[in-house]
């Protein structure tokens, strides 16, 4: 019995520690469960990395491996954004990738583009515009070891990240850069934007304007998006009212408001890089007399390339046969504030292969390096300089109200 006892003893232990081990587990992960909530609590405001998976492994190409990258854009790579799409695909070819792109895609075509790309053996694909929002979406949920990235868009997903330029920061600071080189109030601006846009970003040029200087007044003139010439409208704005500097933020027609305001002796504040404008024109002197009336003298005058004259570099594309080196030129800009979209092509390219890309959207602004000031003209003082570093910090930490 006594045997029995000690039996039945040891079975209520045994089924006693069983249960107090199982209890101590329940503690644990219970304990672990409300940290791991406090620690999400903790910085709501934190970005998350996008997980990876099999399908999109992020790291080191292996040796004479290399990732397929296209471009699907909406127009042509002449055009103000197709021309920034395409030196981006630039640079992430020379970054050890295969590139191809297709120009002038209507968002009908989209589908079936991405579609034939995608059996081509291309994995990373680039939408460069917000038309393709929803169709990037469903083809990304149905190719889900393709990775591909939208411009602007709305839709996310596990292999889906959308590329949004900070538009509005460079137009803040272009407007605070002008108002700070003019000891006057009145700023001019000749500006260019998408439609979809036009409003926000001409009012966060003001809200830089005024963030140097409370009493500056603007006076804009915002072109249509397909327009190429802007020297009638500098010309009227000028005469209008008379601004002390003018910004310019124009693409395309960026060259002709430039050499309307250089006409009228004004410094310019550029948001455009890669214009130069020819230097007046030296008028021919007359020829010396001679001793004898009956010689006589004639001069040729050669005529003057203009950045009109081009010739074809790619399919599609043409650039200037003028010498950016050639001394006859120059560059018309006091200082650039430049938003560096082909490197920001890159930049995404780079953060996937990293395996480091936020979870919905890439940000490409000031903090992110990608919105710059550049190519300061020597009349520009060292105090000046010094502020619009200040300016640019200010922004990059978000301590300054920026309309978005």
């Amino acid at each position: 019995m006594q045997n029995s006892k000690s039996k039945i003893s040891i079975k209520s232990g045994s089924r006693h520690a069983r249960w107090s081990v199982f209890l101590l587990l329940l503690i644990i992960v219970f304990s672990m469960l409300t940290l791991s909530a406090c620690d999400d609590n903790k910085d709501p405001g934190q970005s998350a990395t996008r997980p990876t998976t099999n399908g999109l492994l992020p790291g080191q190409l292996e040796p004479g491996e290399r990732d397929h990258v296209a471009f699907i854009l909406e127009s042509s790579i002449t055009s103000d954004y197709g021309k920034n799409a395409y030196r981006g695909l630039q640079l992430i070819s020379a970054a050890n990738a295969e590139t191809r792109y297709v120009e002038n895609v209507t968002v009908s075509a989209a589908n079936r583009i991405a579609e034939q790309l995608i059996k081509a053996g291309y994995n990373v694909i680039f939408f460069d515009s917000p038309v393709f929002d929803d169709i990037a979406s469903e083809i990304a949920k149905n190719n889900p070891n393709i990775m591909f990235f939208v411009v602007d868009g709305n839709n996310t997903g596990n292999n889906l990240v959308n590329i949004s330029f900070r538009e509005e920061e460079q137009s803040f600071l272009l407007g605070a850069v002008a108002a700070l080189l003019t000891p006057e109030d009145s700023v001019g601006l000749i500006a260019k934007y998408p439609e979809d846009r036009q409003a926000i970003l001409s009012e966060a040029f003001e809200a830089g304007a005024r963030y140097v200087n409370p009493t500056a007044v603007v006076r804009s003139f915002v072109l249509d998006p397909e327009q190429n010439d802007a020297s009638v409208q500098t010309d009227q704005l000028i005469d209008m009212y008379d601004p002390s500097i003018l910004a310019v933020m124009a693409g395309s027609a960026s060259e002709s408001a430039m050499s309307a305001a250089r006409k009228a002796g004004l410094r310019i504040v550029s948001a455009e890089t890669g214009i130069k404008l020819l230097s007046p024109v030296v008028e021919p002197t007359e020829p010396e007399e001679t001793g004898t009336d009956e010689e006589t003298v004639t001069t040729t005058t050669l005529p003057v390339p203009t950045t009109t004259t081009t010739v074809p570099w790619s399919p599609g594309a043409t650039r200037s046969t003028v010498n950016e080196d050639d001394p006859n030129l120059y560059d018309p800009a006091t200082i650039k504030v430049l938003l560096k979209r082909a490197e920001a092509y890159l930049y995404a390219y780079e953060l996937f292969r990293s395996g480091d890309l936020p979870a919905d959207t890439l940000f490409c602004g000031i903090k992110e390096g990608l919105i710059t000031v550049q190519d300061y003209a020597t009349d520009i003082g060292e105090d000046q300089i010094t502020s619009i570093e200040y300016i640019v910090d200010t922004i990059a930490q978000g301590d300054v109200s920026i309309p978005r």
